[in-house]
């Protein structure tokens, strides 16, 4: 008879803490690294385009982004939704995508045309005063493609 209530006990700490021990196994397992590759200035500095990469792991595809903002001191006055935006996603390898100011506020995203899902397809044509245009090529994969910037990690 003395057993019965310390199995119980255990029974509804083990039943009270199986939930909270899945849900750290869970976002464990959602662990995903963000790659963040240098900065393009636009010819009068007043822009900014970047690649950056989400990857959470093996077993998901590339998330490719573009996102251009105001570069200036400015920016630290202006709410950020009105300094930066995505202007471009892809689900394909970030090394591969190109960016190019073809003048102060034109820029030239160039990117292969074999996209792993074309649903993941994003490009704006306009932002702000900057017209973006996208252009897609055929990759050469015979071509080494360069290093991947650090990873930084966070929880999604």
């Amino acid at each position: 008879m003395r057993w019965k209530i310390p199995a119980r006990i255990g029974t509804a700490l083990l039943a009270l803490l199986s939930p909270l021990a899945l849900l750290l196994f869970g976002v464990r397992g959602l662990m995903c690294g963000r790659y963040d590759f240098l900065p393009v200035q636009s010819p009068n500095e007043s822009w900014v385009a970047s690649v950056s990469e989400e990857d959470c792991g093996a077993t998901d595809s590339f998330h490719s982004s573009v996102e251009i903002w105001r570069h200036g001191w400015y920016s630290l006055f202006v709410p950020s939704e009105r300094i930066h935006r995505t202007v471009f996603s892809i689900s394909h390898d970030p090394r591969r995508i190109e960016l190019e100011w073809k003048g102060t506020n034109q820029l030239l995203i160039r990117y292969p045309n074999d996209s792993n899902d074309p649903e993941e397809f994003l490009c704006r044509p306009r932002w702000a005063d900057v017209q973006i245009q996208c252009v897609s090529y055929t990759p050469d994969y015979d071509k080494a493609v360069g290093p991947m910037p650090p990873v930084k990690k966070w929880w999604y």
